[in-house]
């Protein structure tokens, strides 16, 4: 070996390795003084440099640059046996700016080789790469253009690994290798497939702005980390993937996907993230799964996009059996159909904003803390069943429109669980079912429109729950009472159209109103469904015709907030819609009452302003008039609702009048004697009869006898009036 001569170690022609450095790899022909040793076939090359240990090679008196000379020659004028380099050690091997061709296709295998460093910066390589299990110091490949295969299964590389900017155009494998030093695959383009499948990355990692295509096969994924390690923080910021698999990595510190593209499906099955996980403006554009994932830090998918693939059979998006530990946070995330079954939500969640445009799937959720869903669109259906929420819930300004499914509900929250408060403030719900549903504190639903139907058999976790429906509108619905644990509803000012309201126990019905509260509530605002108050007049004729107050709890833990105070005129109101809404389904017997209950009510509110200091002395009179005439009109017929007392005081009024007669002394007195003939007199003056035989004598007998015949007017007129009434029920 100590007569080499240059053509056995060197290029061919004996020029200069390092000359033309400057010059474009990428071109097509290239002369050979850009550095190319010239592919000439038959060339002698001895490659037995490149099988010495170390020591031999320093006793030999080779050095470092002409192993790498020969390893040169190998690569590309070497033979199939030549480039079966499995086991060999060698030192440093700088190739950059190189255009490796070789005379034919054969690897150069590597594997299990111990190299102290491999360089390609700059070069160009059209022969496949076999580097299994080999132990390589760094690895450089910044700006490189790879045509053929690279496999480095099972390798270790100790020192940085650099493919900045590189372009493979065939597969690459790093499966099992071990990455001790930094990884920095910023731009990199993997055209083909790429797999770190059990690969363990021990310091950084960065794939900034990288492009995993893998055109070629479409029967398996094109980049997969499967059971990939990575401890240190890693990133794939703004990284494009094709079809993509992240099955069981484990990521001990922060892990950044922020604003990646993924156009074919992402898998990251049972993956867990040990420290914050950051997928804000991710776009999945293919399926995606985060089955059984667990994110130990805070988790951001802050405007992710889940579009799903063409597949309608799958969930275009899972994170079934997932478990965030931390917060984590969808706001303004987009979703066609997603699953988040069974999943785990420790920390607070938030999904502000966020737009659901196919079925939402959250059955048997766990939020443990807070959880927001503020603004939130579900257009297609929503599944809440067996949801625990532990935690404050909110849903305010949701919209729950439903789709084309009409077998069931748009939104359902069947069988779960509201520890805590809940809002729906000013939501808007198609059709909704709340079976079997929970409620532990104030459920506020004030201004939220139900535009078809809702369900709702809930019962309080305490006695004490409260669903406030102030401002709401229900089209139509159910409200049923359960056996046990009975909610109250405040439907103050709200609108509420063919709503049923039972008792899941039939003996229960006659308390039912004790638990709704309505308060100037219109009854019919929905065009064919009005609310129906007749099957309820065992309990309203029970207790008054009362509908405007429920039984309130004598503690101090129950203290709900009410839109109106029950004054005299909120009352008032509350009976004239409640009389309107009976009239106009025909039930004239409910109306009428509701009737007598309105004019009561206006009578408080007269005397409210009688006995109020700062008005008016007319406007005192006034009021005053009205509430001695509204008295009058109760006490004798009811306000048209009790002919049967109207009629027994007309009957009865002339007995009254006989007692003074008979009894009164000088003042009262008649021509009659005794109480029977008195009570005649009275009865003919009362008729209008006057038949002359009798006559009063002394001056208040005249009086009261003029008074009868006037009061037997008024209350013919008002029997008249009480019979007119009575006969429109």
């Amino acid at each position: 070996m100590e007569d080499k001569s240059g053509d056995e170690v060197g290029n061919g022609d004996g020029a200069d390795a390092d000359e033309g450095a400057g010059s474009d790899v990428d071109g097509g022909t290239v002369e050979e003084s850009d550095g190319r040793l010239p592919a000439e076939a038959g060339a002698s090359v001895d490659s037995s440099v490149l099988h010495l240990s170390p020591a031999e090679r320093e006793a030999r008196g080779i050095t470092d640059e002409e192993v790498c000379e020969t390893f040169r020659a190998v690569l590309v004028r070497g033979t199939a046996a030549q480039k079966d380099l499995s086991g060999v050690t060698l030192p440093e091997l700088s190739l950059d700016r190189t255009a490796l061709e070789s005379v034919d296709r054969h690897p150069v295998d590597l594997s299990g080789a111990t190299i102290e460093g491999l360089s390609l910066t700059h070069a160009r390589v059209t022969l496949p790469f076999v580097l299994d299990g080999a132990t390589i110091g760094s690895l450089r490949l910044t700006e490189a253009h790879v045509e053929a295969s690279i496999s480095c299964s099972n390798v270790i590389i100790t020192g940085e690994t650099d493919l900045f900017e590189a372009r493979f155009d065939d597969d690459v494998t790093f499966d099992g290798t071990t990455f001790e030093g930094p990884v920095d695959c910023d731009e990199a383009t993997f055209r083909d497939d790429v797999r770190f499948d059990g690969t363990t990355f021990d310091d950084e990692v960065t794939f900034r702005a990288a492009e995993c295509h893998g055109d070629s096969n479409y029967l398996e994924d094109n980049t997969t980390f499967s059971g990939a390690t990575f401890r240190a923080g890693v990133t794939f910021r703004e990284t494009e993937f094709g079809f993509s698999t992240f099955d069981g990595i484990t990521c001990d510190e922060p892990a950044v996907f922020q604003a990646a593209t993924f156009t074919g499906d992402a898998e990251f099955r049972g993956a867990e993230f040990g420290a914050d996980a950051d997928f804000d403006e991710v776009r999945f554009e293919g399926d995606v799964a985060f089955d059984d994932v667990a994110f130990r830090g805070r988790a951001d998918f802050r405007g992710a996009s889940f579009a799903g693939g063409a597949r309608t059979l799958v969930d275009d998006a899972s994170f079934a059996g997932t478990t965030f530990h931390g917060d984590v946070t969808f706001h303004h995330a987009s979703f066609r159909y997603v699953t988040f079954a069974a999943v785990e939500f420790r920390g607070e969640a938030h999904f502000e904003s966020a737009t659901f445009d196919g079925d939402a799937d959250f059955p048997d959720v766990t939020f443990a803390r807070e959880v927001d869903f503020d603004e939130t669109r579900f257009r297609e259906d929503a599944d809440f069943s067996g949801v625990a929420f532990d935690g404050r819930c909110v849903f305010r300004g949701c919209e729950f429109v439903g789709g084309a499914n009409h077998l069931k509900d748009d939104v359902s929250f069947e069988g779960a669980r509201f520890a805590d408060d809940v809002d729906f403030h000013d939501a808007e719900i198609s059709s909704a079912n709340f079976r079997e549903t929970a409620f532990g504190g104030t459920v506020d639903f004030s201004r939220c429109v139900v535009s078809e139907r809702i369900d709702l058999e809930a019962r309080g976790i305490d006695d004490d729950a409260f669903v406030d429906f102030t401002r709401g509108k229900i089209r139509s619905g159910r409200i049923v009472q359960p056996a046990e644990g009975w909610v109250r509803y405040d439907l103050t000012l709200a609108s509420v159209g063919d709503v049923d309201l039972a008792a899941e126990r039939t003996r229960d019905h006659r308390q039912l109103l004790d638990y709704f509260r309505f308060c100037r509530t219109e009854f019919d605002e929905f065009d064919g469904h009005t609310f129906d108050f007749s099957g309820h007049r065992e309990y309203l004729d029970r207790n008054d015709w009362t509908v405007h107050a429920f039984d309130e709890p004598s503690t101090d833990a129950f203290d709900p907030d009410y839109a109106l105070e029950m004054t005299p005129e909120v009352v008032e109101t509350t009976y004239l819609k409640a009389k309107q809404s009976a009239s106009e389904i025909g039930d004239m017997k409910t109306a009428g009452e509701f009737r007598v209950k309105r004019q009561r009510y206006s009578r408080h509110k007269s005397l409210e302003a009688v006995r109020d200091p700062d008005a008016g002395v007319v406007t005192r009179a006034k009021n005053l008039g009205r509430a001695a005439e509204n008295f009058f009109l109760g006490i004798t017929c009811g306000h048209g609702m009790r002919p049967m007392r109207i009629g027994i005081a007309f009957a009865i009024a002339p007995v009254f009048f006989a007692i003074p007669y008979a009894f009164g002394g000088p003042l009262f007195e008649t021509d009659a004697t005794g109480f029977y003939n008195n009570l005649y007199f009275s009865y003919i003056s009362y008729t209008t009869i006057g038949y002359g035989n009798i006559a009063p004598v002394g001056p208040l007998a005249r009086f009261l006898a003029g008074s009868e015949a006037y009061l037997s007017t008024i209350l013919a007129a008002l029997l008249v009036y009480a019979l007119v009434k009575r006969s429109e029920l």
